[in-house]
Parts: structure tokens; C-alpha cells; sequence
């Protein structure tokens, strides 16, 4: 009979504590949210979410929608007033506040957090954001009021490296680098030279093909002249774009004389990207970003060169060299790598949560930014004897299912490092020391020009209309003029008279004024 009891007793004890966690788990506050899915198809309730669930004591009812269907998704629902509690925002044209999402701030659809990030403390109380310069806080704030948030702070300058073949700058004796744009262009033209006669086949100055206009080949150059980005201002304080100020023109001749001396590909306006390839060692330079030339020391473990290349071909990175008005360099469009935005709706106790779901660090959470990039160890991979992160057949499943590594898009996570993450990889795969004291160098004068000048974009979450209207219509000819000049076949003063006509246009100075309009 005692023992019949004791077990009754044991039985309803654990029912009862059945009970209770499964009231817990009902009693978990939702948060709805909607992230966007780079084609992995990632499943609803997956064990990656569910983990993420237990870590914070809450229901995530997260909808994942494939890119190519985001915006007209996430438009639908903010149009209909239906957007869920956390939604990402995606960069439309460029800039985060776009017409919709700004007209539904407008309308009050999504919370100012400026005073929860300020007088609220949350800032000074994160880990991460507590680190980010003010120019973070300006590229998110759209009329005095900060309404997205964003997950980390990226790389600077990125698409500022002038990545050249060592291993031809070795062979025909121009390892002393050039330090401004006129040397530079000698140099260039020079070494192709060499390199052509010396390896028997073309071996062009730049890898570079299509576009003038905001084309990453080449816009680091432009600014080296103008002293601005895609939009600056001009003597007068008035909003300039970079093809239209008078030392653009510098730029295109610089981009002329290479051509001429016949060292860049003479169809480049075909966009043939393979002729002047630079990984397949076909150019002396490449205008990329600052970071992509982490060649392992030994050259095979990680290569940078296309495989059909031989293993001596050495990659390297010169400094940043100086032009008429500033230095070989492209500030980012943006420093936010993503963002979310929260619903007005929510409620206090609500917002709070997310702020704690969605701003942890891994000084609150211990092995949070693991879990963030890797997933959870047994169920996500497994370690070998050597430590190494392996993944079985069930384990790359659960990967996929999870969107394991891709959460970061909607929660916080490190602002990003590249040097430390492509040059100094344990193992072979490591850069060596040099490449490495090399890559700081470049990081260093970037990071100090950034922050001397203020180098960005003017035209920052402002808003007009003309533009949206009529921009494309209104540069069409741009890129084509450009072309022309500096394949010969227009003159300067054809040039010149040309951005006359578009800077004296009704449209243009419309644009100006809507922008100006747009920064009161």
C-alpha cells in the first residue's frame, strides 16, 4: 500500500510539473517578426529557433520570406498597417528609409527609439552599440526620430583596396609602391608593360570593365579627385553629385591616359569581365575591397587566384595613395550591414522584451556570438580532436533548417572584423605576419581619413521626389559621355557643356532643393 501511494505521489508530481512547464511555455510572451531568407528555405519552429526560445524565456513566431519576394511582402503588410512586431528592414534604392516604410513612420505606424537608446540607457548599457561612433546613429535617424535599429556596425570603407600582383612587382623591380595618383598611373602603366613583354601575353593595368558611375572598380579613384562620394556638396554648400563637380573631369583624364598608353582593355565598355581578369592573373591591379587579398601564407591553402593560376602568384595591398582632393577611397553607402524596426503597437512590457531578445551580447549570454554564428555544439556540429568544427550528414540538415549563421540579420552580433576573420585564420589558412601588418596599415588610414573628414554621403535618409521621378532619366547619358571622353571621341569642352546642360536643368535644381528642403 506505501508503495502504491509513493508512486501515485510521484506520478502526480510530475504530471504536475508536466503541467506546469506546459503552462509555462503557453505563458511565454510572442513576438512576432519577419526576416528576409537568402535562399536557404529555413523551417518554421526549427531547433535553432527553439533554442533561441528557451535562451530568452519567449515565443518567437518568426516568418521567414525569400528576398525576391521581401520588399513586395513587407510593403503589403506596412501599407495595410499589418506589419508584424520586429520586421527588417531592406535597403530600397539604396537607403533604408525608403518612401513606404518613411510614409508609414509618418503615420506612426513604427516607435521612435531615440529616447530608449539615449535616456532609456540602452545604448551605454550594450556592449556592442556603446562602441559605435555617432555617424551610426546619423545614418539611422530620419527626422530627428531613430526608427531602426541597427545589428552591427560593418566594415569600413570596403571597396577601398587597391590589390596588385606582388609577385610581378618582384619580378620586374617596382616594389616601391606609389603614394599618390599620379605615380600611381605611371607605375601601373610601366609594369603592365613590363609584365606584358616579360610573360608574353597581355597582362593589363586594372581589372576593370563597365560602368563609370557607381561602378566599385573605380569610384575610389573618382574620390581621390572630387573629394566626395556618390553625393557632396559643392564651394557653395549646395548638394553636388561626384560626375558633375568640375574635378571629375580630372578623374576621367587620369582613366584616359591609361587607356591611351593602351592598358586597359579597349573594349572594357562591353563588360567583358574576363579579358583583364585580375584572379586570373590577366591585370597588375585590382580596385576591390581593402580585405580580399587573404592569401594564406603558404598561397594554396586559401587561394586568391583562380585555380588554373600557378601557386607563386602572390597578392598584395599598397596603401591608400593621394589624389588632387583626397586619398584612393569609398565610404560605404551605409555602416549598417542590417537593421529591424519595431511595430508602434507594441506594448511597454513588450518592448522591452524585444530590446532584451533582440540586443543581447555575449558578456549578458556566454557563448551567445558562438550560438549566433556556429549554432549550438551536438546539434549543430560537433568538435574533432583537433577542435575543429565538423558537421555529419543530420547536422547539415539542421543547419539549413535553422538559417543557422544567418540570424544575425535580425539579432545583434560583433561589429565585423575583417582582418581578423579572413587574415588570421588558425592553421595554413592563416595569413602571414607581414600581410597582416599590412592589412591594419590600410584599415588605420582609412579609419583616420573617415574620421578626420567625415567623408559619406550627403544625401543620407534625405527624400525628393524628382529624384525618384526622374534621375534615371536625367543621367542617362552619363556613363556613355564618360566612355566617349575617355576613349577620345568627345572633346573636354563637349563634356564640360554636357554636365552644364544637366546642372542648369529645372530637374536637377529641383532635386538640389527638394534635398535641402529635406535636411530642415
Amino acid at each position: 500500500m506505501k508503495k502504491t501511494l509513493s508512486l501515485i505521489l510521484v506520478l502526480m508530481l510530475a504530471l504536475s510539473a508536466v503541467c506546469v512547464l506546459g503552462y509555462a511555455e503557453e505563458d511565454r510572451m510572442t513576438i512576432t517578426v519577419m526576416g528576409i531568407d537568402w535562399g536557404y528555405g529555413p523551417s518554421a519552429n526549427s531547433s535553432m529557433e527553439q533554442y533561441w526560445e528557451d535562451m530568452f524565456d519567449v515565443n518567437l513566431d518568426i516568418q521567414w520570406v525569400n528576398y525576391n519576394d521581401y520588399n513586395e511582402k513587407a510593403n503589403a503588410l506596412i501599407v495595410a498597417g499589418e506589419q508584424p512586431d520586429v520586421l527588417q528592414i531592406n535597403k530600397t534604392d539604396g537607403a533604408y528609409y525608403y518612401p513606404i516604410f518613411t510614409q508609414a513612420i509618418e503615420n506612426g505606424q513604427f516607435l521612435d527609439l531615440t529616447p530608449y537608446l539615449y535616456e532609456g540607457g540602452l545604448i551605454e548599457g550594450n556592449a556592442v552599440m556603446k562602441g559605435w561612433p555617432q555617424a551610426m546613429w546619423d545614418q539611422s535617424t530620419y527626422k530627428g526620430g531613430i526608427y531602426i535599429l541597427p545589428r552591427s556596425k560593418a566594415e569600413i570603407a570596403q571597396q577601398s583596396g587597391i590589390t596588385v600582383r606582388r609577385d610581378l612587382m618582384k619580378k620586374y623591380g617596382f616594389e616601391d609602391e606609389p603614394t599618390t595618383m599620379e605615380e600611381l598611373k605611371t607605375w601601373l602603366i610601366d609594369l603592365s608593360n613590363a609584365a606584358t613583354e616579360g610573360e608574353g601575353y597581355k597582362i593589363y593595368a586594372l581589372d576593370f570593365y563597365g560602368k563609370f558611375m557607381n561602378n566599385a572598380r573605380s569610384t575610389a579613384f573618382a574620390v581621390a579627385f572630387t573629394g566626395q562620394m556618390d553625393w557632396g556638396y559643392d564651394e557653395e554648400g549646395n548638394y553636388e553629385y561626384i560626375c558633375f563637380d568640375p574635378n571629375y573631369i580630372n578623374f576621367l583624364d587620369w582613366m584616359k591616359d591609361l587607356y591611351d598608353a593602351g592598358v586597359i582593355d579597349p573594349e572594357f565598355a562591353l563588360s567583358n569581365s574576363e579579358t583583364s581578369k585580375w584572379k586570373g592573373g590577366r591585370s597588375v591591379a585590382y580596385l576591390t575591397a581593402w580585405y580580399n587579398w587573404n592569401q594564406s601564407a603558404d598561397r594554396v591553402t586559401n587561394r586568391i587566384f583562380d585555380s588554373v593560376c600557378p601557386d607563386d602568384y602572390e597578392a598584395w595591398c599598397i596603401l591608400p595613395v593621394t589624389g588632387d582632393n583626397g586619398i584612393v577611397i569609398a565610404a560605404n553607402s551605409s555602416d549598417i550591414d542590417s537593421c529591424i524596426a519595431i511595430s508602434s503597437s507594441v506594448s511597454e512590457e513588450k518592448l522591452q522584451k524585444i530590446f532584451q531578445v533582440f540586443c543581447a551580447t555575449e558578456e549578458e549570454y556566454p557563448g551567445y556570438d558562438s550560438i549566433l554564428a556556429y549554432g549550438v555544439e551536438g546539434l549543430h556540429y560537433y568538435l574533432d580532436e583537433n577542435g575543429t568544427r565538423q558537421k555529419t550528414d543530420e547536422m547539415k540538415a539542421e543547419n539549413t533548417a535553422g538559417y543557422v549563421g544567418a540570424w544575425n540579420q535580425i539579432f545583434m552580433k560583433v561589429d565585423a572584423d575583417q582582418v581578423a576573420s579572413k587574415f588570421m585564420r588558425a592553421g595554413a589558412s592563416r595569413a602571414s605576419d607581414e600581410a597582416i601588418e599590412r592589412a591594419y596599415a590600410i584599415k588605420d588610414v582609412l579609419a583616420n581619413y573617415l574620421n578626420e573628414t567625415g567623408l559619406g554621403f550627403s544625401n543620407q535618409n534625405l527624400f525628393s521626389t524628382t529624384y525618384n521621378e526622374s534621375w534615371a532619366t536625367l543621367t542617362s547619358d552619363v556613363d556613355s559621355m564618360a566612355t566617349e571622353y575617355v576613349m577620345g571621341k568627345i572633346s573636354a569642352d563637349e563634356w564640360n557643356a554636357f554636365v552644364k546642360g544637366i546642372v542648369e536643368s529645372d530637374v536637377y535644381q529641383a532635386i538640389l532643393t527638394e534635398y535641402a528642403a529635406s535636411a530642415e
